[in-house]
């Protein structure tokens, strides 16, 4: 949910006083967690580039998640690679102090996963994550 639907829902009094957190994935990482996710049940895979072709389907974005009006609203951003840790810190300045496991579920097969998502694009597609997610790659310093 958006970021300003959030804050439409709860009031102002709460979006000021409550601890706001979200967590982001690096851009190029998400778009084949997307394509693996939103193929898996076709008999044989459409290349990357023919599925990210269809931008209604292939576009996932987080940036409006952690943002109103292009600023950072949250108060605490944590990464998809660094998960259990951040989410520790992010649940410690929340005021939780008790250690919770991560479930692990929707995890892409290790054959999907084993060459990393860099094996996945060429240089057209790569470009073209890196177009579609200028803004969050810019905030978040994410690289290829």
């Amino acid at each position: 949910m958006p970021a300003w639907r959030v804050r439409a829902y709860v009031g102002e009094e709460i979006w000021r006083d409550y601890f706001k957190f979200a967590f982001v994935r690096n851009p190029w990482d998400r778009q084949i967690s997307q394509y693996l996710y939103k193929t898996k049940s076709k008999a044989r895979r459409p290349s990357l580039e023919r599925f990210m072709a269809r931008k209604k389907r292939a576009y996932v974005t987080s940036y409006e998640i952690y943002t109103i009006e292009g600023e950072v609203v949250v108060d605490y951003m944590g990464r998809y690679e660094s998960l259990e840790e951040d989410l520790r810190t992010a649940l410690k300045r929340a005021g939780v102090e008790s250690h919770l496991e991560v479930p692990r579920t929707n995890v892409t097969s290790d054959r999907d996963r084993e060459s990393g998502y860099r094996s996945y694009y060429g240089p057209r597609t790569r470009a073209l994550v890196a177009d579609w997610y200028a803004r969050e790659i810019a905030l978040l310093g994410y690289r290829f």
